[in-house]
């Protein structure tokens, strides 16, 4: 997600019975999973009244995805006592980076509840029992990065439905930068993604 701000001189914007002071901003967003770019601005009407105006310029189609991601669920059915389907709790994931800059992303394991909530990690959970590799990695522009995660539970592990969700988030180096002519700086927000787990074992 990028932010670009353009600050100018304050103003008092006058809405009915309300006043507001507050600095001049022109303000674009983008986010990939947006569906709107707000445009926030400042103008001067005949009467030297200083405005604001904001206009929601919808897009008609949602812009080109920046990362992907292979298989977009993980869902298995597992015995532990019969040995049944033992082999897919080692699974393969491929991260594909479809943007024009390098991204840095960093993976962890969030154990969740039935309601699909954090919950604390424990002997009965998935997180302590399974290893993810790599954790932390840069996906050049247009490439792809593989990851192994494997769950290696005890056979005393309790049966039935559990949770969990790959965390995957991209880290931004560098936040902000300014503008040739000093008078803007755009900010760059990382993003994060979930990748729903649920292992049902018998």
């Amino acid at each position: 997600m990028r932010v670009s701000i353009y600050p100018s001189q304050k103003l008092t914007m006058l809405l009915p019975s309300l006043a507001v002071t507050a600095p001049v901003l022109t303000i674009l967003i983008f986010s990939q999973s947006a569906q709107a770019e707000l445009v926030i601005h400042n103008s001067i009407d005949d009467k030297g009244q200083a405005k604001m105006v904001v206009t929601d310029d919808r897009q008609k189609e949602l812009p080109p995805a920046q990362l992907g991601i292979s298989p977009s669920r993980i869902i298995e059915t597992v015995s532990l006592t019969q040995n049944k389907n033992l082999s897919n709790f080692n699974q393969s994931l491929t991260l594909y980076n479809y943007g024009s800059k390098p991204k840095s992303i960093k993976l962890s394991l969030i154990d969740m509840d039935e309601k699909s909530k954090p919950i604390e990690p424990s002997e009965s959970t998935l997180r302590p029992w399974t290893l993810i590799n790599p954790t932390q990695f840069t996906i050049p522009a247009g490439g792809y990065q593989t990851v192994r995660m494997s769950i290696r539970l005890p056979m005393s592990f309790k049966a039935g439905q559990h949770h969990a969700m790959l965390s995957i988030e991209q880290q931004i180096d560098k936040s902000l930068t300014y503008d040739a002519d000093g008078r803007g700086v755009t900010l760059e927000i990382g993003s994060r993604y979930g990748l729903p787990i649920a292992i049902n074992i018998q």
